[in-house]
């Protein structure tokens, strides 16, 4: 066909691929003297006409799209027995050709295209375009950097219907698990397809491999991906791609602001736990846990020591902020007792005392003295005034991290921490150990699943409160609480 004019304009001049869906040539566009790509389909007697539907489909979708990380398209029309499509010339290879050539990017390569393809994802989904079919051959990287898209044959309107009973586009290695339960695609499906691309970039392989499609499909639904072990990969980027193929959609990255929010994370944040180990705390579910985040992150165990030291630092601190908030509300008296009245000794002593001095209060007027609970208030040496002030303190600094989050766990733990609070200002110290280890279990499985990070203060006032106040009787019904 070298040579061949299409609708009298298109010259072809060399082959440069070919795949299920037709060959790839490059191109002369006589009329505006201009080197293109021309997608070509050939129709023989027999096709299915599904497939020119789609070809036509991809036309209108690509179209659509006018951005820079988006193979641009120009032209469709027919020729004879062949449907075409004209797009632009991309002078660079696939990245399914680039590890074959060149072997596997650097990680700073794949950060990059981590990125450029989200703007490639945020631009296609504002346009309600659902691309179905993003791998490695439809990612190009152009001789100047610029990552482009291409491909959109498959691509459906967000919200349109799936295109069959049965039948499932896309390449097995790259869809997604809501995919494989035969539920139509979203920018979400989208997402995940793209983590698994940056995978196989960083280990050589797609997250997920068998010897056929069933096994393939079932991986994709139950099975963890092997962490990313490569010695140039950060942190940042190895977690990105791992929140990339969350099972639940809605734990998945879905902009281009999350992607780059999630390769600028301080890299000290994944190290900071919620909570102590058991040998500081020992409550209820949570004793079953620590097991699994030490094989989940392998950098754990070298991590034990710092952070105890990090703790001290903050119990320090601690002691400063809160003896500040207890001054601020007029509580003057005795300042230093204010300040050393929180994360250390008192709260300590709190720990036995609550169930023994929240009742007797009344002893000082024997029967008549409903107003004798106020006065805790009041009283700077209450160890019981100043672990409600720490409560309260937590839940203001919990709810502040609700913004930016994708959960709605920060926000509840907040009004369980609130909640707390009221109840031990009202000499209840169970329902406040209650309402305080619920906070700290939707927190705890909210940061397991990845969509919510402790911060190093929250983390400190965590394992002060947890000193203090003790495990409800009979708790076990945290660990079946979700964020959601």
């Amino acid at each position: 066909m070298n040579g061949e004019v299409l609708a009298g304009r298109y010259r072809l001049l060399t082959l440069l691929g070919r795949g299920g869906a037709g060959e790839v040539w490059q191109a002369e566009d006589t009329v505006l003297a201009r080197q293109v790509a021309v997608k070509l389909l050939r129709r023989l007697e027999g096709d299915p006409m599904d497939a020119v539907e789609r070809f036509r489909a991809e036309a209108q979708a690509a179209a659509r799209l006018m951005h820079p990380n988006v193979v641009a398209t120009y032209d469709v029309g027919a020729a004879g027995d062949h449907v075409f499509l004209v797009m632009e010339l991309v002078s660079g290879p696939d990245l399914s050709q680039l590890m074959r050539t060149s072997g596997l990017p650097s990680g700073k390569l794949v950060a990059d295209i981590a990125v450029q393809g989200a703007r490639a994802l945020d631009a296609a989904h504002g346009a309600g375009i659902v691309h179905r079919d993003v791998k490695p051959g439809n990612l190009m990287l152009a001789a100047d950097g610029t990552l482009k898209m291409t491909d959109f044959g498959i691509a459906k309107g967000v919200g349109a219907e799936n295109t069959g009973v049965g039948v499932l586009l896309g390449t097995a290695s790259y869809v997604s698990p809501e995919q494989v339960r035969g539920r139509p695609a979203t920018p979400a499906s989208d997402w995940y397809a793209f983590g698994c691309v940056l995978y196989e970039l960083l280990a050589g392989t797609p997250p997920f491999t068998g010897p056929d499609v069933e096994s393939v499909m079932r991986q994709h639904l139950d099975a963890a991906p092997q962490p990313i072990t490569r010695a140039d990969v950060e942190p940042a980027l190895a977690n990105l791609v791992l929140q990339l193929l969350a099972k639940d959609p809605e734990d998945r990255p879905s902009s281009v602001a999350d992607v780059t929010a999630l390769l600028t994370e301080a890299p000290n944040t994944q190290v900071l736990p919620l909570l102590p180990t058991n040998d500081v705390l020992d409550v209820g579910t949570w004793e079953e846990e620590p097991e699994q985040p030490a094989t989940a992150t392998h950098r754990a165990p070298s991590k034990g020591i710092p952070y105890a030291k990090v703790l001290v630092a903050m119990a320090v601190v601690l002691a400063a902020v809160i003896g500040g908030l207890m001054l601020r509300e007029s509580v003057s008296t005795n300042p230093p007792a204010a300040a050393g009245g929180t994360p250390s000794a008192p709260a300590v002593t709190a720990t036995n005392a609550p169930k023994t001095t929240a009742k007797p209060t009344p002893s000082k007027t024997p029967s008549k003295t409903p107003s004798a609970k106020p006065k805790p208030k009041e009283t700077p040496q209450n160890p019981r005034a100043a672990l409600v002030q720490t409560l309260r303190t937590l839940a203001a600094q919990v709810r502040a991290t609700q913004e930016g989050s994708r959960t709605r766990a920060p926000r509840e733990a907040a009004n369980d921490l609130d909640q707390a609070a009221e109840a031990l200002d009202n000499g209840n110290t169970e329902q406040a150990a209650k309402k305080f280890y619920e906070a700290r279990q939707r927190l705890y499985e909210a940061q397991q699943r990845q969509r919510w990070q402790a911060t190093p203060q929250i983390a400190a006032l965590f394992q002060v409160v947890g000193q203090s106040l003790p495990r409800p009787d009979g708790d076990g019904g945290d660990g079946d609480r979700g964020d959601e």
